[in-house]
């Protein structure tokens, strides 16, 4: 079962890289998410954000760690984690400076 939960985490973690690398790179997300993310290259960054932290923990799962060490860095990636769900977010709503109206999607006249 342990090595199932490490493939699994090692599967999502390097997904969420790839994903976010390419959101940074290219400014390319999801056709799902395309209508409601304003900033790929933001949407990208807090995803790769993600993806490390879920890789951290694919990594641990695998080491024997120091109790202390561990709880520091549960800390700190709880807080990347917090980060990259942040940049997410903000990566959803209108900057300053951009016109308040949505981006005209597939389907709507121009």
């Amino acid at each position: 079962m342990l090595i199932a939960l490490n493939v699994l985490l090692f599967a999502v973690a390097f997904f969420c890289l790839a994903v976010g690398v390419t959101a940074v790179t290219t400014s390319w997300v999801f056709p799902w998410l395309a209508r409601k993310v304003l900033r790929p290259r933001l949407w990208g960054a807090g995803y790769t954000l993600f993806g490390v932290v879920v890789l951290y923990h694919a990594v641990v799962a695998l080491m024997d760690v120091d109790p202390a060490v561990s709880m520091v860095l549960t800390a700190v990636t709880t807080a990347t984690a917090l980060g990259g769900l942040g940049m997410m977010i903000l990566s959803q709503r209108v900057g300053q400076g951009a016109p308040p109206s949505l981006p005209a999607g597939p389907g709507t006249p121009e």
